[in-house]
């Protein structure tokens, strides 16, 4: 099968992540697969490249970083459209509903229904995110309004597709309240490409990256902050009983956003390490030097709807996870015994946190459980095949029909 994935992210950010993890496996099944994402340098015709097999293409750009990340850049919507009326697929999934993944999905949609309907692709949308009424992009608008409007285009995006592949079991309720019938719904989960995640050495890999080698790490992956300053508070809670810890924050866009917040309490390259953005070849190295990973996350409806990609890498680190007892990530930890969950707080969290540091037995076999579930369960080998099965069953529905 010829298969188009529309990321409306920036490379190697976010939902693109989950894009790459389910190409990357349709590719060694044999199927041709197209993934449109956000270039995050300036190119003015775009970045054309190969990932593992599959086929990327970074719009263009001319606008600076941060002008352009969601979806919403005249340029980059345009180019999307230009090529979506050249090239062919036979399934068109669309993750999220941002204008630069809805309009080249819906162009094709109109296009090729002109032609006639046995011409027709496959139409899935991916739910991976709670935006609007209540989530993510609540109360950042400047009219209550736009959100209002914004919602109508997120639900009626997913009702008019052929099918939704959903996250989290809250997204999965939402879809069925909207009015999608089960039968056109998967509940998919990100997951992790296990090979792309060797285990490490952690006192190896300190060496190498600078971070000190007598006293115990926590680790933490971000690129949006939303949970820092609870990040802090935890760490400044553990540290009253480790004065030694560190913690190495990963991630990139907003470093001084979270030195401002870490500087009033701790001291940046000593304390606290923030490496900024790194390579994803980079990442499980960074991941094996610390000793526990934290999963901070705020009871609000975004965090309950969603499951971070981060905790999936997390898991395949091999070390063991504190999470704040909120939506599918406090499920997931629970359910496979991958770490410990903390409250909703960050006292609680802290206290997870340390029964993590002081009982090492608990903490590696919490670390082993993770790297097993990594392996298993949520290996993107293992959820691909759902969703392949998924991707047949709905084109002889929507064949018979």
């Amino acid at each position: 099968m010829r298969i188009l994935f529309l990321n409306h992210n920036l490379i190697w950010r976010g939902t693109f992540f989950r894009c790459l993890g389910f190409a990357r496996e349709l590719v060694k099944r044999g199927h041709e697969v197209d993934l449109w994402t956000t270039a995050s340098d300036r190119h003015g015709y775009g970045i054309r490249m190969v990932e593992d097999g599959v086929r990327i293409w970074q719009t263009p750009r001319w606008g600076r970083l941060g002008g352009h990340d969601g979806g919403y850049a005249p340029l980059d919507n345009l180019a999307r459209l230009v090529r979506a009326s050249r090239c062919r697929w036979d399934i068109i999934h669309a993750f999220d509903h941002r204008p630069n993944v809805l309009f080249p999905w819906l162009w094709i949609r109109f296009r090729r229904r002109v032609i006639g309907r046995r011409s027709v692709p496959l139409f899935v949308s991916d739910w991976c995110d709670w935006w609007t009424a209540g989530g993510i992009t609540t109360g950042r608008r400047a009219w209550p309004a736009v959100d209002r409007i914004e919602q109508r285009i997120e639900e009626g995006s997913k009702r008019r597709a052929d099918g939704v592949t959903v996250i989290s079991s809250v997204l999965y309720e939402r879809a069925r309240g909207v009015g999608i019938p089960e039968e056109r719904l998967l509940r998919l989960p990100s997951g992790v490409a296990v090979e792309k995640f060797p285990i490490l050495d952690k006192e190896e890999c300190r060496r190498r990256l600078g971070l000190p080698l007598d006293c115990p790490g926590l680790g933490f992956v971000g690129y949006s902050f939303w949970d820092l300053q609870m990040l802090a508070e935890t760490f400044q809670r553990v540290r009253r009983e480790h004065p030694g810890v560190f913690l190495l924050v990963i991630g990139g866009g907003v470093e001084e956003q979270a030195k401002d917040i870490f500087r009033k309490n701790f001291a940046i390259g000593e304390d606290v390490f923030l490496p900024g953005v790194v390579s994803f070849s980079e990442v499980p190295a960074y991941l094996a030097s610390c000793d526990v990973h934290l999963l901070p996350m705020q009871n609000n409806l975004a965090n309950r709807a969603r499951l971070p990609n981060k905790l999936c890498d997390y898991f395949a680190s091999g070390r063991p996870v504190a999470v704040s007892d909120v939506g599918e990530a406090a499920e997931y930890v629970r359910r496979y015994r991958a770490g410990l969950v903390g409250g909703e707080t960050a006292e609680p969290l802290a206290q997870a946190c340390l029964r993590l540091l002081n009982d090492p037995l608990l903490a590696e076999t919490c670390g082993r459980q993770a790297r097993r579930v990594a392996e298993t369960e949520l290996a993107y080998s293992t959820l691909t095949d759902s969703l392949l099965e998924f991707y047949q069953k709905r084109r002889m529905q929507e064949m018979n029909q």
